[in-house]
């Protein structure tokens, strides 16, 4: 099966996707993996004001930043072969529906959100009880949501209607 390359990420979802499809006895060996991550970085957000306690207007500051954009702009292009390998027709047919349905997932991420918070220390309310939170806010609404370990913001990518 071809693969497109900048939908890697969206279809590994951080390697689960793959370990799905080794649950039902399907291994998957690739031609080529992405040299570049396809998520965008994090932009450069500027501050509302100087001052801490007073924002735009004399409102006070919010603390949180939340910034929106086009996914896929600066993927890398080109397909990677994946081929398929599994112990019975019905567990390949499977494995195949799968990643058909992951790329069509993978086209309809449209954006990616970025919410960057002061510190961590709201992480815990946000992410819920061992993921809760984030594991819902997936189904619910089929978005990628990654909670970052290294640095106070939240990566959302999913997609974007204006309504």
């Amino acid at each position: 099966m071809e693969v497109p390359l900048k939908y890697h990420h969206v279809i590994s979802q951080q390697g689960n996707f793959f370990r799905t499809l080794r649950s039902f006895g399907v291994q998957v060996d690739q031609s080529g993996h992405p040299q570049k991550s396809a998520v965008p970085s994090l932009p450069s957000l500027t501050a509302v004001s100087s001052r801490i306690d007073v924002g735009e207007g004399g409102a006070p500051a919010l603390d949180n930043q939340w910034e929106i954009i086009p996914n896929y702009q600066d993927a890398e292009q080109g397909d990677s072969r994946w081929t398929l390998r599994a112990r019975d027709q019905a567990s390949l047919d499977r494995a195949q529906k799968l990643v058909k349905e992951a790329i069509e997932h993978a086209e309809r991420m449209s954006h990616v959100g970025f919410l960057t918070l002061p510190d961590r220390s709201m992480f815990p309310r946000i992410v819920g009880s061992k993921g809760a939170n984030v594991a819902r806010l997936r189904n619910e609404t089929g978005a990628d949501i990654t909670v970052s370990r290294e640095n106070s913001t939240i990566v959302i990518i999913g997609m974007f209607n204006i309504i």
